[in-house]
This record gives structure tokens, C-alpha cells and sequence, in this order.
């Protein structure tokens, strides 16, 4: 059941402020291992120990700066971003803090947050606890 919310959560997930003028999306793959390698397919479903990758894109003019939050859904535990230097907060988004190593993320990180010039793209790996 858990699953379900989590799910749900992620493909309704859109950023918590997408400001005038900018337009974000988000997919949500499952990253499955196998003797080919690694691979990432489209989510139907989760299961506890589940490796989640969430990939958003942006466009924007590029003239404009924007800062983008997104809540990270409640039963994912993250395991990494895509990028240094953006924001995380531990405790709902009150406080902030600059995230140096994108592989070395604390514990318990409930909200991402980043500025955005033009078009981009981050994406993070979670486990679905």
C-alpha cells in the first residue's frame, strides 16, 4: 500500500513554485540491474528497496533567473542528485543549507531547492523506504 502513496506522489509531483513564463516536467524511472548492466525503466509501481530515479526539465528564458523547490515525496530516502551546489533542507523547507557533494547527501532531505537560467535538467536517485 505504501507504495501506492509514493507513487502517486511522484507522478503528481511538480515543484512547489514554477514561476510565469517557465514550464517544469518530471518522469519517474524504477533503476533495475541485471547481467546487462544497469538500466532505468518507466515506473508502475514501487516496492520497499526500490531504487527510484526522478528526472525533471525546465524551460525557461534564459534572461531570467528562477529558483525552483521540490518537496522530495514522503518514503523516499535520497541517495543522490545530479548536481553540486544546490539547496536541501532537512526540516520541510524552514532551513537551507548548500549541498557540496551531489553523491554525499545527509539523511533525510525533505526539500530540493535551484536556480534555473534557461532550459536544464536535475535528476535524483532515491530508495523507497
Amino acid at each position: 500500500m505504501r507504495w501506492i502513496f509514493v507513487l502517486s506522489a511522484l507522478l503528481a509531483a511538480t515543484p512547489l513554485n514554477a514561476q510565469a513564463g517557465m514550464a517544469v516536467e518530471s518522469a519517474v524511472f524504477i533503476e533495475r540491474a541485471g547481467q546487462r548492466g544497469v538500466w532505468v525503466e518507466p515506473a508502475a509501481s514501487f516496492s520497499h528497496g526500490d531504487t527510484v530515479v526522478t528526472v525533471m526539465t525546465w524551460q525557461a528564458p534564459a534572461r531570467d533567473r528562477h529558483t525552483i523547490v521540490s518537496a522530495v515525496p514522503v518514503g523516499l530516502e535520497l541517495e543522490s542528485v545530479s548536481r553540486d551546489g544546490l539547496d536541501f533542507s532537512i526540516d520541510g523547507g524552514h532551513r537551507w543549507q548548500t549541498l557540496a557533494d551531489a553523491r554525499d547527501l545527509p539523511r533525510g532531505v525533505t526539500h530540493l531547492r535551484w536556480h534555473a537560467g534557461g532550459d536544464g535538467r536535475l535528476s535524483y536517485r532515491a530508495v523507497v523506504r
